[in-house]
This record gives C-alpha cells, sequence and structure tokens, in this order.
C-alpha cells in the first residue's frame, strides 16, 4: 500500500481506518475491562485482611498491588493524559514493573507453599 500509509506524529504509521462501531465496542469492552479489575482488588484486599495469619496470606499480599498496577496501565483516560508527561514511558514502564514483580513474588510464594519447603 505505497503512498496510502500516513505518519500521525509520533513516528507510528497508521494503515487502515476503522469504523465507530468498532471503536464502541473498544471503549465499551475497555470500560467493562477496568470495571472488573476494580471489583477484583476490593475482592482482593478482602482476602488479604480474611486470611491474616493464615499461611496463605504471604499469596496473597501482592495480589492487590498486581491488580492496581495493571488497573493503571490499562485506563486509557490515565493513558491518554499521562502522554504529554514528559516521562510516561518511563513512568508507565514503573508501574508495568512493579506489577510484573508484585506477581513473580506471588507465584514464588504460592510454590513454597504449594511445595512445602516452608514453615508452616
Amino acid at each position: 500500500m505505497a503512498g496510502s500509509d500516513s505518519d500521525d506524529g509520533r513516528g507510528w504509521v497508521v494503515v487502515a481506518e476503522f469504523s465507530d462501531a468498532y471503536w464502541i465496542l473498544v471503549q465499551s469492552t475497555t470500560l467493562l475491562n477496568i470495571v472488573v479489575q476494580a471489583v477484583a482488588i476490593v475482592l482482593s484486599i478482602v482476602a488479604v485482611r480474611g486470611f491474616r495469619g493464615a499461611p496463605i496470606n504471604r499469596v496473597l499480599k501482592p495480589i492487590p498491588v498486581v491488580m492496581t498496577c495493571m488497573l493503571l496501565v490499562n485506563m486509557p483516560w490515565a493513558s491518554f493524559s499521562l502522554f504529554s508527561l514528559p516521562y510516561y514511558d518511563v513512568v508507565y514502564t514503573a508501574v508495568f514493573t512493579i506489577g510484573v514483580v508484585a506477581a513473580v513474588i506471588a507465584a514464588f510464594q504460592a510454590t513454597m507453599l504449594l511445595t512445602e519447603r516452608r514453615d508452616l
């Protein structure tokens, strides 16, 4: 498609145009994703508080951090307003990295608990 590609000002090449119905569907599913993640944050906090003192609490403690980081990464209005920040890439990368590290910690704690390598 030589000659039909256009530069959008950020160095990305826009190849195809999508209909308005597509963007409405994308925005609707993104909003649903955000609502589900917000509910999951609340439920994970309830689980952490409910299992206080239990061995599984070590697995549950990082999960609210993971859910909050992923919610911040997936919120489109936060992403669009942060594009104007001079260090947007650094902030986005830091939040995403914190979420991934917290998920790795939760997985490690689950492995330790399930393989019985840790004293209960």
